[in-house]
This record gives structure tokens, sequence and C-alpha cells, in this order.
């Protein structure tokens, strides 16, 4: 296989995956996200335990696969004709890993409280509720970014 087959093959790789991942951010800008503040928190608690364990495994591989091509993307990308040729590729797979840190530092131990049978209050519902969305939008604002750039610089690639 010839290199430029190589990079073409990366490239649909990582626009693909990072579309499932943006697409999540936009499922939950755009309405699903917004919904989920007007149900009783209770029940928010409840469809993110019966949620997490049929996601988690699938996101987990999303996520590191995503990395990963997204890291040979910069790598194999031509950095001859200057920084403004590969800068989107290199800020996408960067706002990519500023996901992954929310994701580790905040999103998980969320997950982890919303799991676990230490809530047990309203308080304790609504306040976990709101730090799960707000870590949702956070992430999902990069991710559409991310996705966006990538976009952009296929559109106006510079050759």
């Amino acid at each position: 296989m010839k290199s430029i087959d190589i990079i073409s093959l990366v490239r649909i790789t990582g626009i693909l995956l990072y579309f499932f991942i943006a697409a999540q951010g936009a499922f939950y800008h755009f309405g699903f996200g917004k919904a989920l503040y007007n149900i009783p928190s209770d029940d928010f608690i409840e469809l993110r335990k019966a949620v997490d364990p049929i996601v988690r495994g699938r996101f987990k591989v999303l996520y590191f696969s995503a990395l990963a091509i997204m890291f040979l993307w910069v790598v194999l990308t031509d950095k001859t004709n200057g920084f403004l040729a590969y800068a989107p590729v290199l800020v996408a797979f960067l706002l990519l890993v500023a996901d992954m840190v929310l994701i580790l530092k905040f999103s998980e131990p969320v997950n982890e409280l919303i799991n676990s049978d230490l809530l047990n209050t309203e308080t304790g519902y609504q306040n976990a509720r709101n730090e799960w969305l707000t870590f949702i939008f956070l992430r999902g604002y990069l991710s559409i970014s991310g996705f966006l750039l990538l976009m952009i610089h296929l559109v106006l690639k510079v050759r």
C-alpha cells in the first residue's frame, strides 16, 4: 500500500470515529440533555444506571480508537505546507485529548457516584444530575468543535 492510501484510510477512519463522538455531544446539546433537566432527578439516576453498563464499554473502545487514529493522522499529515495545513487536525486531536481528560477527571467519578448506592437524597440526585450534564455538555462542545475543524480541514485542504 502506498503512503497516500494509508493517510486516506486514516482520514476516513478518523472522521467516522470523531463523528460518532461528536454525535453524542450533538444529541445531548440539541435536545436530550435539556430534556433530562425536566425529568425528576431520581428518574435521571435510574436512567443513567440502566444506560451506563450498556454504553461504557463501547465508548471506551470508540474513544481509544479515535485517539489512536487521530494521533496517526497528526503524525502522517504532510507538514511541508506550514502549520496552517495541519493545525486543524492537531487541534481536533488536542480537543479529543481534553475530552478524555474531562472524562477521567470529572465524568467517571460522577458515573461511579451515580452507579453506587451512596446517593439517597433528592439534593444528592439533583447535584449528581447537574454535574453530569454540565460535563456532558462541555465535552459535547469540545467534540463538535473538533469534528467541525476536521470537516473544514478536509474541505479547504491545502495540497
